[in-house]
């Protein structure tokens, strides 16, 4: 029974470890952020708010449009911020649980449970954010976003084989 119990509180600790991990996945580093924008990019449903605005005169936003999804992103930047740190609180718990002398098997396994619930809610929102966002523009202006993002997409790949050829270029 003890060894059962032992199993089980070894995996519960490796399951928070990539739980809390994979919470940060839009904070990651170097190539993997890349990797994350690259796929992003490429998908129709994610069209960022920012390059929508910067490129409001190629897309031909209108001044209601603009305004629109100025508030829009206001709003949702705001959840997002207040959102996260009930995601962080909600770590600090489950820290605390899984470093007590005595660690509470269910307590641990609700928190583990209440974060990959909060963690598909955050991705549930962002995807409505994205439609909402997707449903202010009209077909001719979604082809315009849609070459902006090839653009992008190239000028990226660009770049990258440039810091490439200039990080070779320092070893030898």
């Amino acid at each position: 029974m003890k060894r059962k119990l032992f199993i089980v509180a070894v995996m519960l600790v490796f399951s928070a470890t990539w739980l809390l991990n994979a919470q940060q996945g839009m904070r990651a580093r170097g190539h993997e952020r890349g990797r994350q924008l690259r796929g992003m990019l490429a998908s129709d449903n994610f069209i960022p708010v920012r390059m929508l605005l910067k490129g409001k005169e190629k897309i031909g936003l209108s001044a209601e449009q603009e305004k629109q999804l100025t508030a829009m992103n206001e709003a949702h930047a705001q959840w997002l911020i207040k959102f996260r740190a009930d995601m962080e609180i909600q770590a600090l718990k489950l820290r605390k649980c899984l470093a007590a002398d005595k660690m509470n098997l269910k307590d641990a396994e609700g928190l583990i449970r209440a974060q990959a619930d909060m963690h598909a809610e955050m991705q549930i929102v962002r995807l409505r954010f994205q439609q909402e966002v997707k449903a202010l523009l009209s077909t001719e202006q979604l082809a315009k976003v849609n070459e902006m993002k090839k653009e992008f997409g190239a000028h990226f790949r660009e770049g990258m084989r440039e810091r490439r050829e200039m990080r070779r270029e320092r070893m030898h």
